[in-house]
């Protein structure tokens, strides 16, 4: 019978300590939504991303209306709360004219080449002048890039 309850004790013990789960290294998020625009007409298909001064970015997609919402990393939703960096660029594999062709006959023996101009100004990406001060709760961003 001791035996028995030094099982269950032990059992309960165990129990109590899987539950803690200790401290989260995640910090405290805001939710990041907003629109990009580029002279007045949205930025479809661009990255948008949120750099803290300290930590891991968070990343977001336009849609075809030019809205993003921001991931923080997989399914969790938002941004570093603080001050970010904006970082507003096309995304990787823009341009490609073969990426819907049905026929693969059709597709031409050489590619024609990149135009070479950025969809968005370098003062938007890799050289950003944007900052955005993410607080705790619901954000919204709108950026209204020119030319």
């Amino acid at each position: 019978m001791q035996f028995g309850g030094l099982v269950i004790a032990c059992s309960v013990m165990l129990l109590s300590l899987t539950g803690c789960g200790g401290n989260s290294d995640q910090p405290e998020l805001g939710q990041v939504t907003g629109t990009i625009t580029l002279d007045g007409k949205p930025l479809t298909g661009v990255a948008v991303v949120f750099q803290p001064e300290k930590g891991r970015p968070a990343h977001g997609k336009t849609d075809a209306e030019g809205k993003y919402d921001l991931i923080y990393i997989r399914d969790t939703r938002g941004a570093k709360i603080g001050l970010n960096r904006v970082e507003i660029a096309p995304s990787e594999g823009e341009d490609d004219p073969t990426e819907n062709i049905q026929d693969p006959d059709s597709i031409p023996a050489q590619r024609p080449t990149k135009s070479g101009k950025p969809k968005v100004p370098a003062k938007y990406n890799i050289k950003s002048e944007l900052e955005a001060n993410v607080q705790p709760g619901e954000n919204n961003f709108d950026f209204e890039l020119k030319s």
